[in-house]
Protein backbone atom coordinates (compact mmCIF):
# COMPACT_ATOMS: atom_id res chain seq x y z
CA UNK A 1 0.00 0.00 0.00
CA UNK A 2 0.77 3.80 -0.41
CA UNK A 3 1.33 6.29 1.95
CA UNK A 4 -1.68 8.11 0.64
CA UNK A 5 -3.64 4.24 0.95
CA UNK A 6 -2.70 4.78 4.27
CA UNK A 7 -4.15 8.26 5.11
CA UNK A 8 -7.30 7.24 3.44
CA UNK A 9 -7.92 4.58 5.91
CA UNK A 10 -6.63 6.25 8.85
CA UNK A 11 -9.43 8.96 8.09
CA UNK A 12 -12.13 7.14 7.55
CA UNK A 13 -11.29 4.97 10.47
CA UNK A 14 -10.96 7.87 12.89
CA UNK A 15 -13.67 9.76 11.62
CA UNK A 16 -15.72 6.49 11.93
CA UNK A 17 -14.95 6.04 15.55
CA UNK A 18 -14.62 9.61 16.70
CA UNK A 19 -16.33 11.71 14.84
CA UNK A 20 -17.11 14.51 17.46
CA UNK A 21 -13.66 14.27 18.05
CA UNK A 22 -12.98 17.97 16.85
CA UNK A 23 -14.74 21.05 17.55
CA UNK A 24 -14.32 22.82 14.08
CA UNK A 25 -15.34 20.01 11.69
CA UNK A 26 -13.91 16.50 10.58
CA UNK A 27 -10.48 15.23 11.10
CA UNK A 28 -7.81 15.61 8.05
CA UNK A 29 -4.44 15.07 6.99
CA UNK A 30 -2.99 17.84 9.16
CA UNK A 31 -5.21 18.28 12.17
CA UNK A 32 -3.14 17.63 15.28
CA UNK A 33 -4.46 14.54 16.80
CA UNK A 34 -2.09 14.48 20.05
CA UNK A 35 -3.28 18.06 21.20
CA UNK A 36 -6.63 18.45 19.84
CA UNK A 37 -7.61 15.41 22.16
CA UNK A 38 -8.69 13.28 19.26
CA UNK A 39 -5.56 10.87 20.18
CA UNK A 40 -5.44 9.74 23.48
CA UNK A 41 -3.98 6.34 25.11
CA UNK A 42 -6.72 4.46 24.87
CA UNK A 43 -7.72 5.49 21.53
CA UNK A 44 -4.41 5.44 20.14
CA UNK A 45 -4.46 1.22 21.01
CA UNK A 46 -7.99 1.26 19.11
CA UNK A 47 -6.25 2.73 16.64
CA UNK A 48 -2.83 0.10 16.71
CA UNK A 49 -5.32 -2.53 17.04
CA UNK A 50 -7.20 -1.04 13.38
CA UNK A 51 -3.58 -0.88 11.91
CA UNK A 52 -3.06 -4.50 13.00
CA UNK A 53 -5.89 -5.91 11.93
CA UNK A 54 -7.35 -4.09 8.67
CA UNK A 55 -4.07 -2.67 7.85
CA UNK A 56 -1.72 -5.89 8.61
CA UNK A 57 1.09 -4.03 10.04
CA UNK A 58 3.05 -3.87 13.05
CA UNK A 59 4.41 -0.96 14.58
CA UNK A 60 7.32 -1.21 17.06
CA UNK A 61 5.92 -0.02 20.79
CA UNK A 62 9.14 2.29 20.50
CA UNK A 63 7.67 3.82 17.15
CA UNK A 64 4.37 5.22 19.20
CA UNK A 65 4.85 8.77 20.64
CA UNK A 66 3.70 11.96 19.67
CA UNK A 67 5.69 12.77 16.78
CA UNK A 68 4.76 9.57 14.70
CA UNK A 69 0.79 10.13 15.66
CA UNK A 70 1.16 13.95 15.56
CA UNK A 71 -1.66 13.91 12.52
CA UNK A 72 -2.64 11.27 9.73
CA UNK A 73 0.32 12.25 7.63
CA UNK A 74 2.96 10.96 10.08
CA UNK A 75 0.74 7.91 11.04
CA UNK A 76 0.70 7.44 7.38
CA UNK A 77 4.60 8.04 7.31
CA UNK A 78 5.26 5.51 9.84
CA UNK A 79 3.18 3.38 8.88
CA UNK A 80 4.91 3.26 5.00
CA UNK A 81 8.08 2.00 6.98
CA UNK A 82 5.93 -0.91 9.11
CA UNK A 83 6.91 -4.61 8.98
CA UNK A 84 3.73 -6.46 7.92
CA UNK A 85 1.81 -8.77 10.48
CA UNK A 86 3.88 -12.17 10.71
CA UNK A 87 1.50 -15.27 9.51
CA UNK A 88 0.05 -16.88 12.26
CA UNK A 89 1.14 -20.62 11.52
CA UNK A 90 -2.28 -22.13 12.63
CA UNK A 91 -2.87 -20.00 16.09
CA UNK A 92 -6.40 -19.51 16.74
Amino acid sequence: MSENTYQSAILAFLREQFPDAVDDGPITETTPLMTSGVLDSLRIAVLMTFIRDRLGLLVPLEKIDAANFADVRSIAALLDEADPVPATGGRR
